[in-house]
């Protein structure tokens, strides 16, 4: 796939905070990736936003770029926020860039995932392209945490349409972000879920995004997350996002339809629960009805749980977003 003969010009946003080895890692990844079929040519660079006023990053781009082929854009965001750097991701793209990318600084892409992400935009003209996040854990995973798969990603049939989509595994069209304008709404940059709001916003101002069967990317669990705690926790988050973004909207009806489907899940929640005597991801399922659930009625009552408030801004940036 060519444009007037070149390569398509493919820009990946990467937000990172604190986690050097992950990025480092990453980038050496994207380093590799290849253009086997002509029809999918493409020219890679990338645009690391630190969200560390500390700059904590900038030995591992220097680090990467001694050996690394393709150009990295390296970018402070001193104002710390989810949303905020993925605003300042999309300034800093090239204006000739033909796709954006977003992918998180503890995941890493197979060889081909940029080609696969633009073979499907290729077949189905797509705006946005959607691909799963594969959890790896570590060898000591507790068992529950594998067979409850809570960590697993979304799956759909190769080329399918979606309503919406996450930046864990992403890419977008840059020409249709240009011709709307569209940003991260940074009134969410404590609650998380600006990426949820971002596409629901996009798809209404005519994104069409479909799903990438061949494009996964995978993401490394860490053990700080295997626990009920953490996981219910952001469950509820989730939940609360959905309501959130209705109320940033100023949609009462969908508001109030978001508060119901809430009751909703609660309800069943409470009626799968006996499941956790019969097995982990039957068990789980009911936790994860329970807490998005009465996530979604809480943010429907104006309850909004900063997830990344100022005091966990720096202290936790592992728990961002897998699905919505």
């Amino acid at each position: 796939m060519v444009v007037n003969d070149k390569p398509f010009r493919v820009t990946v946003i990467v937000i990172s905070y604190r986690r050097p080895e992950g990025l480092l890692n990453l980038l050496r990844r994207l380093d590799r990736q290849e253009s086997r079929i002509a029809t999918a040519a493409f020219k890679l660079d990338v645009v690391v936003v630190d969200n560390d006023a500390a700059a904590s990053a900038l030995p591992v781009v220097q680090a990467f770029e001694k050996s690394g082929t393709i150009t990295v854009r390296y970018v402070v965001e001193a104002h710390q926020g989810i949303p905020i750097a993925r605003n300042a991701g999309l300034a800093s793209v090239p204006n000739d860039s033909h796709f954006i990318c977003f992918i998180d600084d503890d995941e890493w892409p197979s060889p081909d995932w940029v080609e696969q992400m633009l073979l499907t935009q290729q077949a189905t003209n797509a705006d946005c392209v959607l691909g799963a996040v594969i959890p790896v854990y570590p060898p000591d995973a507790p068992k529950w945490v594998v067979r409850s798969r809570v960590f697993e990603s979304w799956a759909f049939p190769d080329q399918a349409p979606l309503t919406a989509a996450a930046t864990n595994n992403v890419m977008v069209s840059a020409a249709f972000i240009r011709r709307v304008g569209i940003r991260f709404d940074e009134r969410m940059r404590v609650s998380g879920g600006s990426d949820y709001l971002f596409f629901r916003q996009a798809v209404a101002m005519g994104m069409r995004i479909v799903w990438s069967a061949g494009a996964p990317v995978y993401e490394s669990v860490p053990r700080t997350r295997m626990n009920i705690r953490w996981v219910l926790r952001r469950q509820y988050r989730l939940g609360n996002t959905f309501a959130v973004a209705g109320r940033l909207s100023g949609k009462l009806p969908q508001v109030l339809a978001c508060g119901f489907k809430g009751l909703l899940r609660l309800g069943l929640g409470a009626i799968m629960l006996p499941g956790l005597a019969v097995s982990p991801y039957r068990g789980m399922r009911a936790l994860v009805h329970v807490f998005r659930g009465a996530g979604m009625i809480g943010g429907s009552f104006g309850h909004i749980l900063e997830e990344y408030s100022q005091s966990r801004l720096g202290a936790d940036r592992s728990a961002r977003s897998h699905s919505i």
